[in-house]
């Protein structure tokens, strides 16, 4: 059970947004110091500096040592207090650290928490609480209810609440939430129960400046997330990362967002109904701790999503897709209402031992028929029922993708099987405007695997004739992440 808990917080701290200011970042606070009058420094040439640039200064520097600068002289002290506040709460953790059994003052590390966020005359910039919250809100949250209505009062931009450790303490987010007009950027981890919005004003806007939205392991009901979808009126980015209970049902109805990342969640189905804009459908599996039935499937249903671009990772074993109201099923034919032409970058995870999931890949690869750049994901099989040789792949039917737009593919996880080296020798000669094969060998691959794969590199019977064309072969790679998944200023997200 612990080592479930401590791999859902790593994946949760690795998804969160990285906190601006950390007081592992000493080098920072020492130079800077170092430059104070009467610190050793010399001359000293950052007070010289116009105001403007030594707020933006003060603002990225831990709480702690952004607070020392008030005592240097009335301009600095000035300046702190009309700096935007950014506060990490891991920034003063240890010092609440007691003895040496490592017990936590949580009365003592609340109340600086408070002092902080109420002697300060604000904006705030950025609150970052992943340690305090669980004893803030316990007891009837009366502390965290407080913190809410200042973030309220002095518009907060960027807030992430992580009820940690949520053990054994089930903690609900108080409504109060909800009153926090002024953020951009809102992610919450661990809470018990996400508030109730039926009491909230018809057509009202919630978040009405909100960009970036992430549900960390937290419950929230259907019509409350489709609610606050509706009342965030510039939303670009959706996250819902380790849900596996709530919820059920995601309806995706927008009009601004850009990015949807399921990313190691679970649900019944994921219904992207009304996103005009969206450009990003990003799903990922993975889901520590979760212990879900192997015939659980998940409906991902693409409805109005003409912009989309980047969809995957697809996944046979868990995806069953339906576009518009048609499931695509094996051997479902290409047609209007069966593809989605926008799709440029698609990514598949396929365990080529299960003859079934191999067999769905043709068909997946038909409703994407203007796909440019192909990622393949292959995934070991514990129990493997029949891999596919090659002359599968030889009846397989014309693909408008392969006859006709596919550049680049990339395969990940090579272990040198003959399933695999099957589907590869199917691409060479079927894809006629390649140009460029990436293979990235498997962290566990034997080794010579890579002396499996020169037949391709000297077909005679490679479709493309494009003299730029090349196989590069590689050993691992960096690892996807969250944070690269959700980078928009990539072009391509899967490729790393």
């Amino acid at each position: 059970m612990a080592a479930t808990m401590d791999g859902i917080m790593r994946a949760i701290f690795s998804c969160i947004p990285a906190a601006p200011s950390s007081a592992s970042e000493s080098c920072l606070s020492a130079d800077f110091s170092s430059n104070f009058p009467g610190g050793g420094g010399g001359e000293d040439r950052i007070s010289c500096l116009p105001d403007a640039l030594l707020s933006n200064i003060v603002s990225r520097l831990p709480v702690k040592d952004a607070a020392r600068t008030a005592a240097i002289s009335p301009r600095w002290r000035r300046l702190r207090s009309s700096t935007p506040l950014v506060l990490v709460d891991v920034d003063i953790f240890h010092d609440y650290v007691v003895g040496h059994d490592g017990l936590i003052d949580w009365r003592g590390l609340t109340s600086t928490v408070s002092r902080i966020l109420s002697g300060h005359q604000g904006p705030f910039r950025c609150i970052h609480l992943t340690t305090v919250c669980n004893y803030a809100a316990a007891r009837g949250g009366s502390a965290l209810v407080r913190w809410l209505h200042l973030f309220a009062a002095k518009a907060v931009e960027g807030l992430v609440l992580i009820n940690f450790p949520r053990w054994p303490l089930d903690n609900t987010l108080p409504a109060e939430v909800l009153r926090v007009a002024s953020l951009r950027r809102l992610y919450l981890g661990l809470w018990d129960e996400f508030p109730d919005t039926d009491h909230l004003p018809r057509g009202a806007h919630v978040f009405p400046h909100l960009l970036e939205l992430g549900f960390c392991r937290t419950d929230i009901k259907d019509k409350d997330l489709d609610s606050l979808l509706q009342r965030s009126p510039v939303l670009e980015k959706l996250a819902l990362i380790l849900n596996y209970t709530t919820p059920r049902n995601v309806r995706v109805r927008s009009r601004s967002l850009r990015c949807v990342l399921f990313w190691m969640s679970i649900a019944d189905g994921l219904d992207v109904a009304v996103a005009p804009r969206l450009e990003r459908l990003i799903l990922w599996n993975d889901c520590p701790g979760a212990g879900f039935d192997k015939n659980f499937r998940t409906r991902v249903k693409i409805g109005n999503t003409q912009a989309l671009k980047v969809l995957g990772y697809l996944e046979p074993s868990i995806h069953v897709l339906e576009i518009r109201n048609t499931v695509i099923e094996f051997g479902t034919k290409a047609g209007p209402t069966t593809t989605v032409t926008s799709v440029k970058i698609l990514g598949l995870r396929v365990r080529f031992g299960m003859h079934r999931e191999t067999k769905a890949l043709p068909t997946f690869l038909r409703c994407f028929p203007k796909v440019e750049t192909l990622h393949v994901m292959s995934v070991e099989a514990d129990e493997p029922t029949g891999k596919l040789n090659f002359k599968f792949w030889q009846d397989v039917g014309p693909l408008q993708c392969l006859q006709s737009h596919i550049k680049k593919v990339v395969f990940k996880n090579f272990r040198g099987y003959r399933s695999e080296l099957a589907f590869l020798r199917f691409v060479v000669e079927r894809a006629q405007l390649l140009q460029k094969m990436v293979i990235v060998l498997a962290d566990d691959s034997k080794e010579g695997v890579a002396e499996k794969l020169k037949p391709l590199a000297c077909s005679t019977k490679r479709a493309s004739r494009d003299p730029k064309f090349m196989i590069l072969v590689r050993k691992g790679g960096s690892a996807w992440s969250f944070r690269v998944a959700s980078d928009l200023s990539k072009s391509d997200p899967f490729d790393c």
